[in-house]
């Protein structure tokens, strides 16, 4: 009986054991966070990482998305006067100031200009609620269910808000753009602004103190606190944090730096690739090439542990048919990833060449060569 209850007790303490360390595997004082995965997506580690909180200049980011989808970098806008003098941290326009759409990206994303910010939302919106609502359309687009914007700086309002996780998505979108890469991975830079050179500093400090550090931005409101949207890599594994909330400059690059190496040490970057199938067997209807289609995927990278490789399972699963004429990128199925039955994600997979549809002569020439082929075999 006494060998059972130590039995017993020991197994026990060893499963809370382990599930406080999976749980709480880094000792973060922030009181929301995350970590995913660049490539894939994928959470990797999650402190309250879908509580809604405010986000305050990170949302600077999805004004640095609308900038580059909708404007040429080298377009040169006219700063409004509504734009400047707002207050918070400003990267110094003045009225009527001609201004590259570069030069504003980096007004935004290094010493994080609120004035820049709107320099952006009134020529890209005509007016903030205009852009508010263009902000809006493409969270609804990157499926965010909870973030909503107000405003492109990210002063406190009720109806701005966002999660970490969902924040992280948005930062690896923004990180879809070279420009933005660049941008937020430079700690300074001049530019010009109307006909004045200004020198501007990132407020990212990781870009100085951590190497693996890559980019993103800093954010401060009375309301948000201090936040911060980190990218690090480290043997070809690219990583996206966020942390919400903190209480301190410190205190938010401290986690996130924690966060970061924490996960470093326990996931490395896998290509899934071998696991699929390039060609895949659909019968295509009226179309010159009717089988065996080259395919393609967004993402072929995953962060995984080293037990998880050795247990991972991919699937794929087709649509049945498709009719020509297709083009590259046509949608054909699924593959899924999953680790001792747990599914892990799912991505698209699409067509990777363009498809004719047959013509009647084509037709024709395979009625002939199917006659030629059976009467020598007579």
């Amino acid at each position: 009986m006494n060998k059972l209850f130590k039995f017993v007790f020991v197994n026990i303490f060893v499963f809370f054991l382990i599930s406080f360390s999976k749980i709480y595997a880094v000792d973060i004082q922030s009181p929301a966070a995350v970590v995913i995965c660049e490539e894939s997506g994928r959470i990797l580690y999650d402190k309250n990482c879908n509580e809604q909180r405010k986000m305050a200049s990170l949302t600077k980011l999805m004004t640095s998305i609308l900038l580059v989808e909708n404007c040429d970098l080298d377009e040169k806008i006219t700063v409004e006067k509504q734009a400047c003098y707002i207050g918070g941290s400003e990267a110094g326009i003045n009225p009527n100031d001609e201004v590259t759409a570069r030069d504003l990206l980096y007004g935004m994303l290094l010493p994080s200009g609120n004035d820049c910010a709107l320099a952006v939302a009134y020529h890209v919106g005509g007016n903030i609620e205009n852009f508010a609502m263009l902000m809006n359309e493409k969270a609804k687009e990157l499926g965010l269910t909870k973030t909503s914007f107000a405003n492109p700086h990210g002063l406190d309002n009720d109806s701005h808000y966002t999660t970490a996780y969902e924040m992280a998505l948005i930062t690896r979108y923004a990180r879809k753009y070279d420009i933005i890469k660049k941008v937020a991975s430079t700690t300074e830079a001049n530019v010009t602004f109307g006909n004045k050179s200004v020198n501007l500093r990132n407020t990212n400090r990781l870009l100085r103190t951590y190497p693996k550090a890559t980019g993103m931005k800093t954010g401060f409101t009375n309301g948000a606190n201090r936040c911060l949207a980190a990218s690090a890599s480290y043997n070809n594994l690219n990583l996206i944090a966020v942390v919400l909330g903190s209480d301190t400059s410190d205190i938010r690059f401290n986690d996130a730096k924690a966060i970061l190496e924490d996960t470093f040490s326990k996931y490395h970057s896998y290509d899934i690739s071998n696991f699929l199938n390039i060609y895949v067997n659909i019968p295509v209807i009226k179309g010159k090439k009717e089988n065996y289609l080259r395919s393609y995927s967004d993402t072929k990278v995953e962060a995984l542990t080293e037990d998880e490789y050795s247990k991972i399972y991919v699937s794929q699963n087709f649509i049945s048919k498709i009719e020509a004429p297709l083009c590259k990128g046509t949608y054909l199925g699924t593959y899924t990833v999953s680790v001792n039955n747990e599914i892990l994600y799912s991505k698209d997979i699409y067509l990777e060449e363009d498809i004719e549809k047959k013509t009647p002569m084509d037709y024709f020439y395979s009625i002939f060569y199917t006659m030629f082929d059976r009467l020598e075999k007579i």
